[in-house]
């Protein structure tokens, strides 16, 4: 009987311990930024090796590496994954981003953000940036609109978040008259602005936490008053909404 009891201890024992390790060694996900600098001269000829177009581009690689053995690549809009075997470096995977021209819209330019966003353990998505600029007398706005696109194994990047707000900055003028330069405190401008954060809570379920300010100048007829607001959203990456639940004038697009 004792040696029973001893034996039901230890296996319960075993059992929360390996229930407590697990919980502890389970690796958050985390999303992850591609640097420059990173790469080994062996590296970057075992590389050029496989992606003989990209190797022209070296001075604007960027790259990471996650704990599954695996190094990524962001090449302007390339993307690039590989796997460390023992003979090195072996391309698994292969993107293209297929950006527009800056050329071909007026103020208007895209780009990838330099980071990796775990979907899952094992799936990852990248985000294509739009940006739009405006300017008019005494003021302007810079905006930027994102999109998330998961780095399909088929080499297929899948749009899952389509032109959702990243960031937008504007300022426009209050200062008109000669009291309303006496009354500004040295402020002629009304200036807002707006970021997002991103934080993967678990699989499949990302928090979006957009930060919102406003700051009016004392010489402003806009009847508004300096304000400073946060909304977090829990967004599930399986349905995600076509536009976030923010308030309305958080969501500057710009006049087009």
């Amino acid at each position: 009987m004792l040696n029973n009891k001893i034996h039901l201890r230890g296996l319960i024992l075993t059992v929360s311990f390996s229930c407590f390790s697990s919980s502890i060694f389970a690796a958050p996900l985390q999303i992850l930024e591609f640097k420059k600098g990173q790469l080994s001269q062996v590296e970057q000829t075992q590389i050029c090796e496989q992606l003989k177009d990209l190797c022209q581009q070296q001075a604007q690689w960027r790259s990471l590496k996650t704990t599954d053995q695996n190094l990524w690549l962001l090449s302007g809009s390339d993307i690039a994954q590989f796997h460390l075997s023992k003979t090195g470096l072996e391309l698994t995977h292969q993107w293209h981003m297929q950006l527009a021209p800056s050329e071909e819209i007026a103020r208007t330019s895209q780009y990838i953000f330099p980071k990796l966003f775990p979907m899952t353990e094992n799936r990852y998505a990248i985000a294509q940036i739009d940006t739009f600029s405006e300017m008019y007398s005494g003021g302007g706005a810079g905006i930027e609109r994102v999109s998330f696109y998961e780095l399909k194994d088929s080499g297929q990047p899948y749009r899952f978040i389509g032109n959702y707000p990243f960031s937008f900055s504007r300022m426009i003028r209050a200062c008109f008259s000669e009291r309303d330069y006496e009354t500004s405190n040295g402020k002629c401008h009304d200036e807002d602005r707006l970021s997002l954060d991103i934080r993967p809570i678990k699989p499949m379920l990302w928090q979006f936490r957009y930060r919102y300010s406003l700051d009016v100048s004392p010489a402003s007829d806009s009847g508004e008053k300096s304000f400073k607001g946060s909304h977090n959203l829990n967004i599930d990456l399986n349905k995600a909404p076509k536009q976030p639940n923010i308030p309305a004038h958080w969501d500057y697009q710009g006049q087009g």
